[in-house]
């Protein structure tokens, strides 16, 4: 009910309402130029006030009064309702209502953005880095994110630019839960046997020193092998781990209960080289999506590396392709066509 009112709220706001509600609301212009007011958010992060108008009265989330403001009430009306929809902020800011800054698009593009909330743009020697991947590879609007310039003379300039990946996690970070009857079958696999095993199945080594198996990968997890003999039928990424004589680190990630999960750097489920395969907390595995899809770029000696986890939350760095002298543009892509329709929850977080 509460939604309807306010789409009937939205219905009766003409575009010069609209315009004069968001001027007197903005009180407070951002350096990445969003427009705040000084209301307190929802616990979603949105503002939402009080409009009274043809003797009708009812919250509305301000953002959407500023797509009217900007004649899109097109735009507007294809993200209300269940409609596959939503608006979404490109400066993943919620409290934020310059329309600019707004945009329909289909409730699964508005959850890829979740991969460039925190990031910026690096700026260095005359040329920029732009980290979102959506104007690029998938035809939508770029995010707009702050910018960060790189300076050679700075303390932390080679921490900020280098692609060498920082050391593994401290052991007691780590918790873990033990399950006996799942980890001795695992006993029953020597270093030895192990090696032979990545031996037998390693194809062609990538450009990114991927050992990729000839296996198929286990829906979207590393192959299993079947072992005559042997109660348990590991996964490749785990024989790697035990070839290296690291199967405590593997006895953490075994068992449903465990905290602990294998994670490839290289977000390839078929590679099998055992340097691009570590175990770490199950949350610090999620967070390596955020890096999914992006590259290192080198250029005049540079190297910008995106992965941020190894310098901010000491975890090992993603591994990333390179990519050299590419001076990626800041500007934004064409909005998406409207026609571009999902089917999820239209009221998902922002983007």
């Amino acid at each position: 009910l509460a939604k309807k009112g306010a789409a009937r709220i939205l219905e009766l706001i003409n575009q010069e309402k609209a315009n004069d509600i968001i001027i007197s609301r903005r009180v407070k212009i951002t350096d990445l130029g969003c427009w705040e007011s000084n209301a307190r958010p929802t616990n979603r992060g949105y503002i939402i006030i009080s409009v009274a108008i043809g003797g009708e009265s009812g919250p509305v989330r301000l953002h959407q009064i500023a797509l009217i403001a900007d004649n899109r009430r097109e735009e507007l009306n294809a993200a209300l309702g269940d409609s596959g929809y939503d608006i979404s902020h490109l400066c993943h800011n919620g409290k934020c209502f310059y329309p600019a800054h707004l945009i329909a698009e289909s409730s699964v593009n508005n959850q890829r953005r979740k991969v460039c909330n925190g990031q910026r743009i690096l700026i260095h020697d005359g040329f920029s880095y732009h980290p979102c991947p959506h104007g690029r590879a998938e035809k939508l609007r770029k995010c707009i994110l702050p910018l960060h310039r790189l300076e050679s003379n700075t303390p932390d300039f080679e921490q900020q630019t280098s692609a060498v990946a920082t050391a593994y996690p401290y052991t007691d970070e780590i918790v873990t839960v033990d399950d006996d009857a799942t980890t001795n079958k695992y006993d029953m696999i020597t270093p030895t046997m192990a090696q032979g095993l990545i031996d037998r199945y390693r194809g062609d080594t990538t450009e990114l020193g991927c050992w990729q198996t000839k296996r198929k990968p286990h829906g979207n997890m590393s192959p299993q092998v079947i072992l005559k003999k042997l109660p348990v039928r590991p996964r490749l990424n785990q024989v790697a781990l035990i070839a290296t004589n690291r199967s405590d680190e593997l006895k953490k990630a075994l068992g449903y209960a465990s905290y602990c999960a294998i994670s490839q750097l290289c977000h390839n489920i078929v590679c099998i080289n055992p340097e691009h395969i570590i175990v770490e907390s199950k949350s610090n595995n999620r967070k390596r999506t955020s890096c999914i899809g992006k590259t290192a770029i080198v250029r005049d000696g540079v190297t910008y590396h995106p992965c941020p986890h190894g310098s901010v939350e000491r975890m090992r760095t993603c591994i990333l392709p390179v990519e050299n002298g590419r001076d990626a543009s800041t500007e934004l892509t064409p909005a998406p066509h409207l026609a571009d329709k999902a089917t999820e929850d239209n009221d998902a977080p922002v983007g």
